[in-house]
């Protein structure tokens, strides 16, 4: 025991005695070992804006974001700026400084969250053919996103990069999958500037 201590002090972690009734011993256990992780650790108060059996809704999740994003020192989303899109339907645009002010847009609809960003407009690819062959051999490049082709409102077609989940996902699976999705389109930019016309 005394050896474990000291192992624990060497990480520069710090005892902190807690009460729980005995039924709650094992969540506590559990607990102990998450917060022994740093980036879990500033995570978990995320869980505070959901509770188990809540959806989200666009507007609720954009409140929840926001919140996260105002504590610049502190948040987990980085320096990001946040703002609701009003139109047939609600959407958030992120803009993620931190990935060179990447926009990322967020919509709840019906039971998922739909966190989508521009990867590239088709006219900006030089072998259209040959990109959508290295697209479609790429699945396990780019974990939680997938890339797929769509037809913008100014009628241009664009591939974009999106993520999926339940609209009852917590905060913290929210932005671990925009944090992910603007990862995967840096990862993305290198994996295929070959095709892109400069």
């Amino acid at each position: 025991m005394c050896r474990r201590r000291e192992a624990l002090d060497a990480a520069g972690l710090v005892q902190h005695e807690a009460y729980v009734p005995p039924e709650n011993k094992p969540l506590l256990k559990e607990a102990e070992k998450r917060l022994r992780q740093p980036l879990i650790a500033g995570k978990l108060k995320m869980e505070l804006f959901m509770t188990e059996g809540n959806t989200w809704n666009t507007k609720r999740l954009f409140d929840a974001l926001n919140a996260l994003a105002s504590n610049e020192s502190d948040s987990v989303l980085g320096s990001a700026s946040l703002a609701l899109i009003e139109g047939a339907e609600q959407a958030i645009k992120i803009d993620l400084h931190e990935f060179g002010g990447l926009p990322v847009f967020i919509v709840v609809a019906g039971e998922q969250i739909i966190v989508d960003t521009l990867l590239i407009e088709a006219e900006d690819i030089t072998d259209v053919s040959a990109f959508n062959d290295a697209v479609l051999r790429s699945r396990e490049m780019f974990p939680l996103s997938s890339i797929g082709i769509e037809t913008m409102p100014n009628g241009e077609t664009a591939y974009n990069m999106f993520g999926a989940l339940t609209a009852d996902s917590s905060l913290t699976n929210v932005v671990t999958e925009i944090l992910t999705l603007a990862e995967n389109v840096q990862r993305a930019v290198i994996a295929f500037e070959s095709f892109f016309s400069q």
